[in-house]
């Protein structure tokens, strides 16, 4: 009998704690929430001087050279704060236009300045992608309300997916993205998984090409179905970012690449042992790495990495602290993170701020190399100002002039380039080719050719960054850049 009220009280604490851990971490606010009230509270409605502008469609006849989707996210109080003039468009694949809050009869509110059509039509222009952002935290009625809602009322689902396809069809928009946040545990999974699976459908059906994908959490805190959400969807945004948040009583990064001890949430765990490890086993074309260009600023109780924290003092970004680490002594890199970060006294208390740079960005780009994810994304675009780096890097790892394994033209010709509809393979110092592939930017096989074939018809592909990949008999390889360009 005792070993039975044991068991009981057992049972109960374990249910106890539980629904206390649970109710934290719903509770725990998003970064992209935190920082539309940290920010966007702050600007000024603000009208597009080109409003009544026609908005043009995208230009498909623009050839995208990136070798992978870059996906950027642009909050409203960057868009009034003339992040326009500072956004290299040639080195996007997307613009998520933040934010479209859905209520909960469905129906869906426009950013601040809506319509942006200097940079939807300069996106367009350049052969970039625009897509709406649409979230559902911060409304009145509350975040997991709304949701619910959407998941089980087949009215209100209707009628928010029509809202969709009628703001896509009235500004020439590319896809949606869903950005749901705040839920509980209880409405992650399948009625989520579901919900999207029927979007996607319509979506699809309604408006053939048009793409719809989902931000998904960087830990599974409980309730997701990742690798059914991944499939319900053209594509996954991993927020990569928010592990640290602001009030979670120490400081590190709000996005670490590593760290020494297994039990630790940080990047390269999300990606290839953790959340996301089926997925970037299966079908890593779909998984968008997003990094973060911005940090947290604490005051401390000790000058040492992972310290107590007295206080939160708000979200930085990149074009802030790459000036102001200089006026404190510059960044220290910590390995155990790779992760950098400064600190100073202000005469009363101790300051860290822990904010990725070039360097810490550069290899989570490379992380998502070595697993052939799909791409990378930033939150947020303008984050960096007017700061050339950022831009240069995204050049480096994923424009026209990024390696891809070449090793020398050493097997074969591949002419022209760019080419129209055909290429010409042309076979050097009597290679015995044993195998030719043609690629996609996402690393997914397009087509196996015969390695007798000379003239290969590519008439029927987009245009964009493709990739032959060739052997010989004696197993040497080659891999070689084309740009399908009409």
């Amino acid at each position: 009998m005792k070993k039975w009220s044991n068991c009981r009280i057992l049972l109960a604490l374990v249910f106890l704690l539980s629904n206390i851990i649970a109710s934290q971490e719903t509770s725990r606010k998003g970064v992209h929430e935190l920082q539309k009230e940290e920010f966007g509270q702050k600007e000024n409605a603000y009208r597009n001087s080109m409003a009544q502008a026609q908005i043009v469609p995208l230009n498909k006849a623009k050839a995208n050279t990136l070798s992978k989707t870059v996906f950027g996210f642009l909050p409203y109080w960057e868009q009034s704060s003339g992040a326009h003039s500072n956004i290299q468009y040639n080195l996007l694949s997307h613009i998520a236009c933040f934010d479209f809050l859905v209520q909960l009869d469905a129906s869906i509110t426009p950013p601040a300045g809506w319509p942006w059509t200097n940079e939807i039509n300069a996106a367009h222009n350049a052969g970039t992608k625009v897509v709406m952002t649409v979230v559902n935290f911060g409304g009145a009625d509350g975040a997991d309300a709304v949701a619910w809602e959407l998941f089980t009322n087949t009215a209100k689902q209707a009628t928010f997916f029509e809202n969709v396809k009628n703001l896509i069809q009235t500004y020439s928009l590319d896809g949606v993205n869903i950005d749901f946040e705040g839920m509980t545990s209880a409405h992650r999974g399948a009625e989520l998984n579901t919900f999207m699976a029927h979007l996607t459908a319509y979506i699809h059906t309604e408006l053939p090409g048009k793409e719809v994908s989902f931000d998904g959490p960087a830990v599974n805190w409980g309730g997701w179905i990742i690798d059914d959400l991944v499939d319900s969807v053209d594509y996954l945004i991993v927020m990569a970012y928010d592990y640290i948040g602001a009030n979670d009583g120490y400081t590190a990064p709000v996005a670490p690449l590593t760290h020494h001890t297994s039990w630790k949430r940080f990047v390269t765990r999300t990606i290839e042992t953790g959340t996301y490890a089926v997925p970037t086993a299966n079908n890593p074309e779909k998984l968008i790495l997003a990094v973060p260009y911005y940090g947290q600023h604490w005051k401390t109780d000790t000058n040492l990495p992972e310290s107590a924290t007295i206080s939160s003092e708000g979200s930085t970004r990149y074009r802030d602290t790459a000036t102001e680490a200089d006026t404190h002594g510059g960044f220290i890199w910590n390995s155990d993170f790779q992760s950098p970060w400064y600190v100073w006294n202000d005469g009363t208390n101790w300051n860290q701020v822990w904010a990725d740079n070039e360097l810490s960005i550069s290899k989570k780009f490379d992380l998502a190399i070595e697993n052939n994810l799909g791409g990378v994304g930033m939150w947020a675009l303008n984050y960096d100002g007017d700061r050339p780096e950022l831009w240069e890097l995204i050049n480096t790892k994923f424009g026209i002039t990024a390696g891809v394994d070449e090793v020398g033209n050493n097997l074969v010709k591949i002419f022209p380039n760019p080419a129209k509809n055909v290429v010409t393979i042309s076979s050097l110092n009597d290679s015995n080719l044993k195998k030719i592939e043609l690629y996609g930017i996402t690393g997914k096989l397009i087509k196996e050719i015969h390695p007798g074939s000379q003239n290969i018809n590519i008439d029927y592909l987009e245009n964009g960054m493709y990739f032959f990949k060739v052997e010989n008999a004696q197993g040497q390889k080659e891999s070689f850049k084309i740009l399908k360009s009409n």
